[in-house]
């Protein structure tokens, strides 16, 4: 399954912070002032291209000072989400282990505030790095063989998070037949609620550019399964949501890094899961922007 990164306990935040008799009573604070939970809302990040260095930059942005800012944005939310997802390349560039030390240092906010992560990947991580990384997690049973694949329930809808990286700080991305055999058999077994799928890689915009190598394969699976209902993405770096021909949702989650087209949003997406439908809100580091909580409301194919 994707690494997951359950909340901290109590215990586990005092001692990762401070003496015990400091860090008791900020302890105690923390949970007063914790909001309430919302079982239905989900924080979406994507792209964080996380360095070592914290200090680094790129295209003019320092990637762990952006992140920073997303994780603060998230924790002021009035309702805490059940959980986060960030959607693959976590790493800066080829997936070196100090830069998921440091990720996961930025992200230790949202686990002490108890908020559980699922973490994917993308064509700039690499697999037996990350696993070797988080250790704890490394050895779960994967329901692929040397795949990121897994379901996560929530009340009104199924996440099912795939894993497309093919090679290593390599622009296209393979689901591969075990993980598209596993992924309808997996749909079909829980045909009952709404399915999101989530994979790094977006679908071709155009046909000249390949991003996912066996795109076809996946839309042959889930265009015919109405019970699927979206298909979330990152890996262009850009904020979209449009809808294709069968009705599927395709939702583009923005970078919470640098951006290749500077009329791009940098930030993440409070995910409202309806009965029926789902609501985004785009939320950017940059608060000034007019498209900052831009909501959008999806109605679910039938």
């Amino acid at each position: 399954m994707p690494i997951h990164l359950p909340p901290l306990s109590r215990r586990q935040f005092i001692s990762r912070t401070l003496a015990t008799s400091a860090g008791l009573l900020l302890g105690s604070r923390l949970e007063s002032a914790t909001p309430a939970v919302d079982p239905h809302t989900w924080a979406l990040l994507s792209d964080t291209h996380v360095h070592a260095d914290r200090a680094k930059v790129a295209r003019g942005i320092n990637m762990a000072a952006q992140l920073s800012t997303v994780v603060d944005d998230v924790l002021r939310q009035a309702r805490r989400p059940a959980g986060a997802l960030v959607n693959g390349d976590l790493s800066f560039n080829t997936g070196e282990t100090p830069d998921y030390a440091t990720f996961t240092q930025l992200i230790e906010p949202l686990r002490t505030a108890r908020i559980p992560l699922h973490l994917a990947l993308g064509n700039h991580d690499h697999r037996e790095r990350f696993w070797a990384a988080l250790a704890g997690d490394a050895a779960a049973k994967r329901p692929v063989a040397d795949r990121h694949a897994a379901i996560v329930r929530t009340p009104r809808a199924n996440w099912f998070v795939l894993d497309s990286l093919d090679k290593t700080n390599s622009t296209p991305g393979l689901l591969g037949e075990a993980q598209l055999a596993w992924l309808a058999k997996a749909l079909d077994a829980h045909a009952d609620a709404p399915a999101l799928v989530m994979i790094h890689h977006n679908p071709r915009s155009d046909p000249a550019k390949l991003t996912l190598i066996d795109e076809d394969a996946l839309y042959a699976l889930i265009r015919p399964r109405r019970q699927v209902k979206a298909y979330f993405f990152g890996h262009s770096h850009r904020w979209s949501v449009e809808k294709d021909r069968s009705g599927l949702h395709l939702i583009n989650l923005p970078t919470t890094a640098y951006v290749f087209d500077p009329a791009q949003p940098i930030g993440w997406v409070l995910a409202q899961l309806e009965p029926q439908g789902l609501r985004l809100q785009l939320r950017c580091v940059d608060a000034a922007r007019k498209d900052h909580g831009q909501t959008v409301e999806l109605a679910y194919r039938s």
